[in-house]
């Protein structure tokens, strides 16, 4: 069996009008032996309260993959907001969309514009997660290296979607001189890896997603890892501490439009020590199967940087 411990942090629904994640992307990530994923809302404009996460959750069929695991499978809710301007961005991560913004276990921001990018970059904002860059399109703005280091000195993890990467040859060059740029000034940093799928079929496994990050984005094969894993594992625990306590000390409830959790449920015993990833094993020193053939899907053959990460 695949060993678990890995995550994809953006499973998005089956089409642009739906709200609705498709089961049969989550169930695939399950059979990939995916340990965790998140269920991905993108949004543009105003909150309301009818953008409040539908279900924390999706029931999968019963499969072979759930009865051989030795660890739960996890699914967290995300939403990605897609902001355009400076004030689009205070707006929408203000202190008053705090309420909305906490029954999503994380958040994420699309920048659309240079002003966009350079504010979340330098602003502080309590309850956002992930600066999330779409690179299957040109760039409206420039990557910028000061401002990068400002966003890894917040702690804010940075998201490129190998989706791209399986598309059709132009978006695939488009993404790969651009998130290469990303990953040389970052070094892999914070760095996650997802997939950004709307369906089954864009989904790939665990090693086949490292080998892509790997062999086109020139990550060495322990920092692909650990966008994979361990990045994503320190993300999710920071998030869902910072959501769900004050400080980490005191409990804060969690509440929906139309109800209210029950905090009897709760007991503070079973947070303290607690791991959004319990596993027995140490993820980077996994070793990792010698890859045969190309990466999948792929019909270029761009030459892999010779400038190795350190």
């Amino acid at each position: 069996m695949a060993p678990a411990g890995f995550f994809d942090l953006s499973i998005l629904p089956d089409d642009s009008k739906s709200t609705t994640t498709n089961t049969s992307v989550v169930a695939r990530a399950l059979d990939l032996s995916y340990s965790a994923v998140a269920l991905d809302h993108p949004h543009r404009g105003l909150l309301t309260d009818s953008h409040a996460p539908i279900a924390s959750s999706l029931r999968v069929s019963p499969s072979a993959s759930l009865h051989c695991r030795r660890h739960p499978f996890l699914q967290y809710t995300r939403i990605t907001l897609s902001l355009d301007s400076a004030a689009a961005c205070a707006s929408a991560l203000a202190p008053s969309a705090a309420r909305l913004l906490r029954t999503y276990d994380i958040v994420a921001a699309r920048p659309l514009t240079q002003a966009a990018f350079d504010h979340l970059c330098q602003a502080t904002f309590d309850h956002l997660d992930i600066v999330s860059i779409d690179f299957s399109h040109k760039l409206p703005f420039r990557l910028k290296l000061p401002m990068l280091k400002l966003a890894l000195q917040k702690g804010l993890h940075l998201e490129i979607a190998y989706s791209p990467l399986i598309a059709d040859a132009a978006s695939r060059r488009q993404a790969i001189a651009e998130a290469k740029l990303l990953v040389e000034w970052t070094k892999g940093k914070n760095l996650i890896i997802s997939s950004a799928a709307h369906t089954a079929s864009e989904i790939r496994g665990p090693y086949d997603a490292i080998n892509l990050s790997s062999y086109l984005l020139g990550l060495s094969t322990q920092r692909a890892k650990a966008a994979l894993s361990v990045n994503c594992r320190s993300l999710v625990s920071k998030a869902l501490r910072k959501k769900h306590f004050y400080k980490e000390t005191i409990r804060i409830d969690r509440l929906l439009p139309d109800k209210q959790l029950n905090s009897a449920d709760f007991k503070l015993a079973d947070w303290i020590g607690w791991d959004p990833m319990p596993h027995e094993v140490d993820l980077l020193s996994l070793e990792l199967p010698a890859y045969k053939g190309e990466p999948q899907s792929l019909d270029i053959n761009p030459e892999p940087s010779a400038k190795e990460d350190d």
